[in-house]
């Protein structure tokens, strides 16, 4: 799959990594975002590289690493005899640092296997960045791990600048030239089914349709991606069977926690679900959501599965793929049960569609990107895109996929929830925003061109 996205990420990475003063950076993310492919990226424009830590103990963990850092050194450098402390791992850093003025970075690609191994490898890598502050030398170090996996830095006794950067699965437009389909809004759509994981888009078809891409891949017996969910959850949860029936009820869209307790029967008391999801916020696959006009410590929360992928797998494929039916079953499966609920399904993600266009791509019709961004809810009002844009104007906004309601008006809609909330209140410029999977139809189109403060986005602006 080719390199696409992350242009953010890569220049976060690279500015951080060209300061002469040693950096620890944390790298987490949900399994399968391309944190690997980003890290090798970014490592190949510096001395040093990327060494993948192995699931084994940790004597070969550092057996290993020094083997590797050995064949980054200069030529007649003596190899390492026996296994080295990581004490003396980190003084061969130091070392490699000093050799020359361009900086030295390390990246532990799976460093939550040193931790899974008891490895007592942090306080001595910091330690060594430390040591290479004090004789001026430039020594940074990258752990990543999947999100959730990492040890935690003691901020307080760390004695270098430590950054934390998250990776999310990629947004629409980043992944849209990997997607089947010669329309806007069949991009759309294959991304609601098969999201921005490069793991899941790397096996897509672009020369066949979305449904096709769907039988082989996901409805075949041995598709590559039928089992990617049990298998992704099941390798950092114990006992996963409430984990399942949290995900179960939050693919038919976002939901609060009441919802989702019902969701799990065996549960007697409503504070029992707690520790399911904040394992699965932990693990990058769901998001704890508040309303952006919330205060601190509002409880009221929505929880969303975080990319389309997992929603469409744990919605239409997971109780399937348990019952072991026949290529034939499965066929016809989706034909009944899948294919015309699809729509459904797109109207559940592309909120999160929407939400993603402000946030990287406003800036194509306002002029700006959303300095904030999320939704608002609350007694009387319920809108699913809002923010501020980088230019201070605040923005109000709904999003259909199937295009708006035969006889409700959008803008109508979105001036009666602007009354409800304050957020916002006072701003000189307040912008309503319709968002549509459909072409709107023709009043709604003329009543947004008379006004200077609406705006209607569709498919087409949405790709790009």
């Amino acid at each position: 799959m080719p390199f696409v996205g992350r242009s953010k990420e890569l220049g976060h990475l690279r500015s951080l990594l060209d300061r002469r003063e040693p950096q620890l950076v944390r790298v987490t993310g949900i399994r399968g975002g391309g944190k690997s492919a980003l890290l090798r990226r970014v490592a190949a424009d510096y001395r040093g590289g990327v060494h993948a830590c192995p699931p084994l103990p940790d004597p070969v963990q550092r057996r290993m690493l020094l083997e590797r850092l050995h064949s980054w050194s200069a030529e007649g450098s003596p190899p390492p005899t026996g296994v080295s402390g990581w004490a003396e791992i980190g003084e061969r850093l130091v070392g490699a640092a000093s050799s020359e003025g361009r900086p030295f970075v390390l990246v532990l690609d799976d460093a939550h296997r040193l931790d899974e191994a008891r490895a007592r490898h942090l306080e001595a890598l910091v330690g060594a960045l430390a040591r290479a502050a004090e004789q001026g030398s430039t020594l940074h170090l990258v752990l990543v791990g999947p999100e959730g996996s990492l040890a935690e830095v003691d901020n307080e006794r760390a004695t270098v600048p430590t950054t934390h950067l998250s990776i999310g699965p990629l947004p629409l437009r980043a992944v849209a030239e990997l997607l089947p389909g010669h329309t806007a809004a069949s991009k759309v759509r294959a991304y609601g089914v098969f999201g921005g994981l490069p793991s899941v888009v790397g096996h897509l078809d672009r020369s066949v349709t979305v449904g096709t891409n769907v039988r082989r891949l996901l409805m075949s017996p041995n598709g590559p991606l039928a089992d990617v969910g049990s298998l992704w959850l099941e390798r950092d949860v114990q006992a996963p069977s409430r984990y399942y029936a949290v995900m179960h009820t939050l693919a038919a869209g976002e939901a609060d926690w009441a919802t989702v307790h019902a969701g799990v029967p065996d549960l007697t008391r409503s504070g029992q679900v707690a520790p399911y999801l904040k394992r699965l916020v932990e693990l990058g696959l769901i998001a704890a959501r508040r309303s952006i006009d919330a205060p601190p410590r509002s409880r009221s929360t929505r929880y969303a599965i975080t990319d389309p992928f997992f929603a469409f797998w744990f919605r239409f494929v997971f109780l399937r793929r348990l019952a072991r039916p026949s290529g034939n079953e499965l066929g016809d499966y989706y034909a009944r049960m899948i294919r015309p609920r699809v729509d459904d399904h797109l109207e559940s993600v592309f909120p999160l569609v929407c939400r993603q266009h402000m946030t990287f791509d406003a800036i194509e019709t306002f002029g700006a990107n959303a300095r904030e961004g999320g939704s608002l809810w609350g007694a009387g009002y319920d809108l699913p895109v809002a923010g501020i844009l980088s230019s201070g104007a605040a923005y109000y906004g709904t999003c259909r996929w199937s295009g708006a309601d035969e006889g409700a008006d959008p803008l109508t809609a979105i001036e009666r929830s602007m009354r409800e909330t304050r957020y916002g209140f006072g701003r000189e410029r307040r912008l309503r925003v319709v968002f549509t999977g459909r072409r709107a139809p023709r009043e709604l189109r003329r009543e947004v061109a008379r006004r200077h403060d609406a705006q209607l986005i569709d498919v087409e602006a949405l790709v790009g």
